[in-house]
């Protein structure tokens, strides 16, 4: 159990970033270039490498999803660069997503958006107490800026349906403004959150390019804190 006020205390001394550990029971780790949250000292990181995750585009929080599939152009996620590369633990790796692109060299304001990915936890069902992106090896203007989290214990057949899913997070992706190519963003805590979910959507609302065209979103890693 995660009580509010060690995720606050967490919080600032992350902010501080210095180590914290509260009761023996709870310590701060650094692992790679990204802290996470270790309850009596076993990895929280939710995913592991071979975790079976689902393109999507033009879906929204609470929509069905459209799936997306290897290609180029409307509906399609670059080929070897998929939404798995996400969880492979390597920034050298990054998922594009072209959403809604019919001309990928020009692109468009709007390509990034409603695109994302879901995937069933191999380890079952968890509670999600934070996360953490990070970028990609070029362009910042391709960067997610807004995001939002959704959890479901629905089996698989019923991930598709916009009903399944309960929206958990609707906010920044601690991505900053020309942030370091290759680097973790900032945590973001799910604080209000106290329910376990077996599967979780993850969803791109807004990309950082200020309105400029852009042919594809891209980032590189999401780690998924919790228990």
């Amino acid at each position: 159990m995660v009580f509010p006020l060690f995720r606050s205390a967490v919080a600032r001394y992350l902010t501080r970033g210095s180590l914290y550990q509260s009761n023996e029971r709870y310590i701060l780790r650094k692992q790679e270039s990204y802290w996470y949250v270790s309850n009596d000292m076993s990895s929280q990181v939710l995913t592991s490498s071979n975790e079976t995750v689902y393109g999507v585009w033009n879906t929204t929080a609470g929509s069905d999803s459209n799936p997306a599939s290897n290609g180029t152009g409307i509906g399609k996620y670059s080929l070897g660069q998929g939404p798995y590369t996400v969880f492979d633990k390597n920034t050298n790796t990054k998922y594009v997503n072209f959403g809604n692109c019919n001309n990928i060299t020009t692109g468009s304001p709007n390509c990034a958006q409603k695109t994302g990915l879901y995937l069933t936890l191999k380890r079952g069902a968890s509670l999600l107490v934070a996360f953490q992106l990070a970028t990609a090896d070029s362009f910042p203007q391709r960067d997610p800026l807004q995001i939002t989290i959704e959890g479901s214990n629905n089996n698989s057949t019923e991930l598709t349906r916009g009903s399944s899913w309960t929206l958990l997070y609707k906010g920044s992706s601690g991505i900053s403004i020309n942030q370091t190519r290759l680097t973790y963003g900032s945590i973001q805590w799910l604080l209000q959150n106290s329910e376990w979910y077996a599967s979780y959507r993850f969803l791109v609302n807004l990309a950082m390019n200020n309105g400029t065209n852009i042919p594809f979103i891209q980032y590189s890693e999401v780690a998924l804190f919790g228990y």
